[in-house]
């Protein structure tokens, strides 16, 4: 047998010359012929003296994928719009580094007290290439409005902020940032200024402040809405599995009822206002009436109540986060919400 002699990604005879690089018209020495971009003798599939394949040559494209040299690092930042997108993986890559952040929920009239801050949510995440996720973008909620008189109270509450979500596209849940609650403006009785609850980083939605509040989810489930028979109040947020729970409950003298947040699996709109309401934040956003609404989230925030002496209105969406080297803060995020996705090989 011939000894052999190795280079850098192949060992070939001198002999035969085998695994040399074709020239550029694709011609090879003597009777090799050029195969794969290295000469070969007739018939042969492996070089001598060694288990080299030209298939198996690392420098050679995938016919499923780019060149090795196309396989760079990057990154990609979604923002709010109003639908849910795709993201495709590229298909040298089997690990995300994906932070995502809830959107703020809606203030008081002219902004005078602040909705709740939107979390953020930071890990790593393994995945296959070419596979797509869906990413949804919370959008902010709405601010209170002043209707009829000097008075503000009627409809003094922000509606809740969307969460924010990136999921398989098998509807599995990979990261979820929640969305902050609306806040309350209330003047009718006494100045009560109270901003919404901050997007947690825990996965259970937080309870809405004040007596007569809704309830924050637990387990992917939505946050239930204000209890109030007078003026329709605010409703839950919407979760990853399920919807807030209930409509406002206000007289029909006053308007038609508020609806809650839907679920991320239902498309993740916003809570739909009544008649006199306002709709919640794309991302399972509760609206609001009289109180603020719940933010949307893994676990949807409670509705706000009657806020006297209570730290916050609306409650705050919960979050999850299913990565390594988790790096997540509540209460961060103003406006609308944002992923961004990033990755290296």
């Amino acid at each position: 047998m011939l000894l052999g002699v190795c280079g850098l990604s192949a060992c070939f005879s001198p002999t035969f010359q085998e695994g040399l690089v074709c020239s550029e018209s694709g011609e090879c020495p003597g009777d090799l012929s050029c195969v794969q971009d290295r000469c070969v003798s007739a018939g042969s599939q492996n070089f001598p003296d060694s288990g080299f394949t030209p298939q198996a040559d690392a420098n050679r494209s995938d016919a499923n994928g780019p060149d090795a040299s196309d396989c760079t690092a990057g990154s990609t930042t979604i923002e709010a719009t109003g639908a849910i997108v795709d993201f495709t993986v590229p298909e040298c890559i089997s690990l995300l580094t994906v932070e995502v952040f809830g959107a703020e929920g809606g203030g008081g009239v002219g902004g005078a007290v602040l909705g709740g801050k939107g979390a953020r949510i930071k890990g790593d995440v393994d995945v296959v290439g070419g596979e797509v996720l869906n990413v949804l973008v919370g959008v902010r909620g709405l601010n209170a409005v002043q209707i009829g008189g000097n008075a503000i109270g009627e409809q003094g509450g922000g509606t809740g902020g969307g969460g924010s979500f990136v999921a398989d596209e098998n509807g599995l849940a990979l990261m979820v940032a929640g969305g902050g609650g609306g806040a309350s403006h209330n003047t009718i009785v006494s100045p009560q200024l109270v901003p919404g609850g901050d997007g947690s980083i825990l996965s259970a939605g937080q309870n809405g402040g004040g007596t007569s509040s809704g309830a924050g989810g637990a387990a992917g489930s939505g946050g239930t809405t204000n209890d109030n028979p007078g003026f329709h109040g605010g409703t839950g947020g919407g979760g990853f599995s399920s919807p807030g729970v209930g409509n406002s409950n206000g007289l029909k003298d006053n308007g038609t009822a508020n609806a809650p947040g839907a679920s991320y699996l239902e498309g993740g709109s916003g809570g739909v206002g009544g008649s006199a309401g306002r709709n919640g934040g794309f991302g399972g956003g509760g609206s609001a009436g009289f109180t603020g609404g719940g933010g949307g989230g893994y676990s949807g925030g409670g509705a706000g109540g009657n806020v006297f002496d209570a730290t916050h209105a609306g409650g705050g969406g919960g979050s999850l986060n299913t990565g390594a080297n988790q790096d997540d803060s509540a209460g961060v995020r103003t406006g609308d919400g944002q992923v961004i996705i990033s990755w290296s090989p």
